[in-house]
């Protein structure tokens, strides 16, 4: 009896585990193929997926840059470290490592000095540098000087230094010098801040601050209306009257300007008291619409089953009212995921966020206040953030869209 009940033991453990994975692939194999049938909707999601790996993966690739660098204040796009040669030697010295036992120079407190110390941290030995000081600028020109003069053989220069203070005029200093290597560093995508740091790795670093609080503040919105209207429309009565009453008095108040006042007396120290203070402004008109839902539904045959059966209100809302009003619940809550990003940008471009994280919000914020609007050169500063809100929110919209069409049959055939 035994050697005849360890095979059929054995064949539940080996099946148990496919039918797992098959149960749980299938939802995903039906989204996915309702979505490949809308391709409004499959945009949505291709840039929700880019936005997701932006969060995650960008900052281990691009770290974060927080380096002032003097001389690269406010550049434009393209902008990159380049190796400034004397004429006669353009040909020997294009990188680094053709500068072995040689003399180079930089100037302090720029691009050029953090870019030859990190050079040197993995090749110690690699050549000797000489440094000139900043003195408001003037201390590149003079750089220059000493490269002319032979007394460095390269200079690590900012590509807008060279445009500046060596033109194509013969009549100017520095004739004698040449960019070797007009490609030695790593070009700036978006240009630079009013600091010279790079705004692209702002870009890739500052999404995930905003992104998450945004999400944590649909997520405290949705629940609290689901949870209060929920309640609201099974147990009726008094609960209901008052519930409802509370919703209307909220919905009176203007969202945004109490969010404000309420800001300016609570210190917002982390994003989860952000995301719980927008979150508790934010649920009335999803909690009237799940009321809505829900006294509807409770004249369905399953719940008045469940009420007969007295299976408890926790049972009837999560497990008989709930998985029906899912679709209704997740576009609401994906609503409700752009409108806390643009109330906690707004927050932080008043400055009544905190700025320790240096969002897509922050950015804004020291963009207006640091005159980057009046300069061509950093506007990116200001306009990269916003692309980078618009196109999420844009993202959001088509992914709701698709999913309203998924699960609404009158959608599809309305097309």
């Amino acid at each position: 009896m035994v050697s005849q009940a360890a095979p059929t033991h054995e064949r539940i453990i080996q099946t148990a585990p496919p039918r797992l994975m098959e149960g749980l692939l299938r939802p995903l194999r039906v989204f996915w193929r309702a979505l490949r049938q809308n391709p409004v909707g499959l945009v949505g999601f291709s840039g929700l997926l880019c936005y997701a790996l932006l969060i995650t993966v960008g900052p281990l690739l691009v770290p974060f840059d927080n380096i002032v660098r003097l001389d690269q204040i406010a550049a434009p796009p393209g902008s990159r470290q380049v190796l400034l040669t004397r004429a006669e030697d353009a040909a020997r010295y294009t990188t680094l490592e053709s500068l072995a036992g040689r003399t180079v120079g930089y100037v302090r407190e720029t691009g050029g000095e953090a870019f030859l110390r990190d050079y040197l941290r993995a090749n110690p030995d690699a050549f000797q540098t000489e440094d000139t000081r900043w003195r408001s600028g003037r201390g590149v020109p003079d750089a220059m000087q000493a490269l002319a003069d032979g007394e460095i053989d390269a200079l690590v220069v900012f590509s807008e230094s060279v445009k500046r203070f060596i033109p194509h005029d013969p009549a100017t200093p520095f004739t004698n010098l040449v960019v070797s290597n007009p490609a030695l560093g790593a070009p700036h995508l978006l240009g630079t801040d009013t600091q010279g740091r790079d705004i692209f790795s702002h870009i890739v670093n500052g999404g995930s601050a905003l992104i998450y609080t945004a999400l944590l503040a649909g997520f405290f919105s949705s629940l609290i209306a689901v949870t209060l209207g929920s309640l609201a429309a099974l147990i009726g009565g008094v609960v209901d009257n008052v519930l409802t009453s509370i919703a209307n008095f909220v919905l009176t108040i203007p969202g945004f300007p109490l969010l404000v006042v309420l800001a300016s007396l609570i210190t917002l120290n982390n994003m989860v008291l952000l995301a719980a203070l927008i979150g508790a402004l934010s649920w009335p008109v999803l909690m009237r619409a799940v009321r809505s839902q829900v006294l509807s539904l409770r004249e369905r045959d399953y719940v008045e089953a469940a009420v007969a059966l007295n299976l408890g209100l926790p049972h009837i809302i999560l497990r008989e009212i709930l998985p029906n009003m899912m679709s209704f619940v997740a576009i609401n809550f994906i609503f409700a995921v752009t409108s806390a990003m643009y109330q906690q940008v707004g927050l932080i471009f008043l400055g009544m966020a905190p700025i320790n994280d240096y969002t897509w919000g922050v950015m804004l914020y020291f963009g207006r206040t640091r005159g980057t609007l009046f300069s061509a050169d950093s506007a990116l500063m200001v306009l990269a953030p916003v692309l980078a809100i618009a196109f999420f929110q844009v993202s959001m919209v088509l992914f709701a869209r698709a999913v309203e069409e998924m699960f609404d049959p009158r959608l599809r055939t309305a097309k």
